[in-house]
């Protein structure tokens, strides 16, 4: 089984290292792309937290080597698609292969695993119309003007909210539940 991962310069480095690393572990084949960019590339990380002040701060992550190239990728590999947060969803909500990546993996409806700042990407994309769906409290305007209903969990809550094809949560700490309802929706089953 293979999942496509979005990513792009400061996706936030949990949102990125957590998703890929779990799901290598259940043995799912996961390629990391960027737009603009090929295997073998370098992206930036970001390291986002809350310390009190009115937004969150962002601090250097870990640098991440790119699995595999985007202008290379067939989506019809793909049984779905992670899309992790930070700063790169502002910016690639602006490019039409991102949001034709993200509608493909709508209407072929399969799995879509969205969170924090990811969701502005699945808004731009017009995917989220008549839908329900959490992300980061700073993104609930984005949500809303996307045509869904917010889900409200607090920012750093271990929530993470299941409609149909689209399991999304409001931050990393949501990471392990998120993940849990992804992988059920692909259909993997883990026997402890």
């Amino acid at each position: 089984m293979k999942v496509l991962l979005l990513s792009g310069d400061y996706v936030e480095d949990y949102e990125l290292y957590a998703p890929l690393k779990a799901l290598e572990m259940l043995g799912i084949d996961v390629h990391v792309v960027c737009p603009d960019k090929k295997a073998g590339d370098v992206i930036a990380t970001a390291l986002h937290t809350v310390e009190g002040f009115q937004t969150y701060s962002e601090r250097p992550g870990h640098p991440f080597t790119l699995t595999h190239t985007f202008a290379d990728i067939n989506l019809d590999d793909y049984a779905g698609l992670v899309v992790p947060g930070g700063r790169f969803p502002e910016y690639q909500r602006y490019d039409q292969k991102v949001l034709d990546l993200v509608k493909h993996f709508f209407d072929k409806d399969l799995p879509v695993a969205a969170i924090c700042h990811g969701l502005q990407i699945l808004a731009a994309a017009g995917v989220l119309k008549g839908r329900e769906c959490s992300a980061f409290p700073m993104c609930k305007l984005d949500v809303e003007a996307g045509g869904a209903k917010y889900i409200e969990f607090e920012a750093f809550s271990l929530n993470a909210h299941v409609e149909g094809n689209l399991v999304t949560a409001p931050a990393y700490p949501a990471i392990g539940v998120w993940l849990k309802e992804f992988i059920a929706l692909l259909g993997v089953k883990v026997q402890l």
